[in-house]
């Protein structure tokens, strides 16, 4: 089952930024030693929200979230008064308890289904739309209009009065019918209403794009696409994959030590000549093919006497591999790969060049994903589960095009956020 996408991802700047607010009142009003440590410290927690999946905005939560929540603000507070040594801290832990879930409340009152949606047209699309506004938390699925279905609210002739009787404030049409009600979409857009096409629709709330839909043309008119042209962009995004690929190195030299001589030991009697890496021929930016390298999780095998695709239940994984292939810890070495410029830390994973290259024939536009360097992590890794089929490579290429489309350091940062819920929960990726 895929992640879900942009849910009520507005009202998260405002409530940030109050609780951002509130925790620096508390730091003046008590005098805490200003410095970088304690801001730090309010990302960490912030960051530690949406981790453990308490930072989408309802009304109010359920008793595990607040005892979640709970548990990370008295961790927060709690270094405070080992560094400060003020028990009033505790007083100001309760307020700032108390506050931030009024805060939640009031701001999921406002942003929970306040975009009243009514759907344009009645086709086979319209189910798939339906489904998107009902499961954003944004939006309330109010119905749609159709001359031809007795189910709709109305037809398409009454739709002034179905806006004004629903009070709706959002209107998605169906782009089959685009040019069977141009008129009407036009009329309605200078009136001053939201329209959205459904595909644009599809886009937001889903997070990916249907390679169905698209082609060379489509690539060539549409808006977006500024990784490949930003010279800034393209410069920015290297000088952050290097600072990281030495962070992550410093901090994982330790683990990936341990990690080295682990696999090396799945076969004690042939430690010195056991390998601990693996190597494999991938597909990269611009379809170069490059030299990936892991820490090896397979017992070593014929790889033509076996399945292209490797399972989660693969009996060819060790028992060492088992565990590093849970944990990423057999990806770190990719840092190698970062630094050498043939990855970026995110974007699409690069595919087995054997697989690649009959993905290129099998599947639309799929060498549009070598547009940028491929990632240790991305998009599709983190919004669909592990995929072992053609028909699960087309559905990350959707969401792979979509990050290409879209792509920018905001949303890198997004990724790499999602990526550390992955590992320490183990979803998607």
């Amino acid at each position: 089952m895929q992640l879900k996408h942009n849910q009520n991802a507005r009202g998260r700047i405002p409530y940030t930024l109050t609780l951002f607010l509130l925790y620096e009142w508390i730091i003046r009003v008590m005098n805490l030693s200003i410095n970088t440590s304690i801001y730090g410290l309010f990302f960490m927690l912030i960051l530690s929200y949406y981790v453990f999946g308490i930072f989408t905005l309802r009304e109010r939560y359920s008793l595990k979230e607040f005892l979640i929540s709970t548990s990370l603000n008295s961790a927060t507070f709690f270094i405070l008064l080992i560094f400060h040594k003020d028990f009033e801290i505790i007083f100001y832990f309760l307020i700032y308890i108390g506050l931030q879930n009024l805060i939640r409340y009031i701001l999921g009152k406002l942003y929970k289904h306040n975009i009243r949606a009514l759907i344009l047209g009645d086709e086979i699309d319209e189910r798939r739309v339906k489904k998107g506004i009902i499961d954003n938390l944004e939006y309330s699925y109010i119905g749609f209009v159709s001359d031809k279905n007795s189910n709709a609210l109305g037809k398409i002739k009454d739709i002034e009065d179905i806006i004004k009787n629903y009070a709706i404030t959002e209107i998605i049409y169906i782009k089959e019918l685009e040019e069977q009600l141009i008129d009407e979409i036009f009329r309605l857009k200078l009136s001053g209403m939201k329209v959205l096409d459904s595909d644009i629709f599809l886009q937001n709330v889903e997070g990916k794009i249907d390679v169905d839909k698209i082609s060379k043309k489509w690539v060539l008119e549409s808006k977006g696409f500024d990784v490949l042209t930003s010279t800034l962009d393209k410069r920015l995004k290297r000088f952050m994959d290097i600072a990281m690929a030495l962070v992550v190195f410093l901090i994982g030299l330790p683990f990936m030590t341990i990690t080295y001589f682990l696999v090396k030991l799945d076969n004690p009697k042939k430690f010195f000549s056991n390998p601990a890496f693996f190597k494999q021929n991938r597909v990269g930016w611009r379809g170069e093919i490059f030299q990936i390298i892991k820490f090896r999780s397979m017992r070593i095998h014929n790889p033509n006497e076996h399945s292209k695709y490797a399972s989660e239940k693969d009996d060819r994984i060790t028992i060492i591999g088992k565990f590093i292939r849970k944990t990423r810890l057999d990806e770190l070495p990719q840092i190698w790969n970062i630094l050498n410029g043939d990855m970026s830390f995110v974007g699409p994973r690069p595919e087995w060049d054997e697989l690649g290259r009959d993905y290129e024939k099998k599947i639309n536009m799929y060498k549009l994903r070598y547009a940028v360097k491929p990632g240790l992590t991305g998009w599709a890794q983190v919004m669909y589960p592990y995929g072992a089929s053609i028909d699960d490579a087309k559905k990350k290429l959707e969401y792979d095009i979509y990050y290409i489309k879209y792509q920018n350091i905001a949303m890198d940062i997004i990724i790499l956020f999602k990526t550390v819920k992955v590992v320490l929960f183990g979803k998607g990726m």
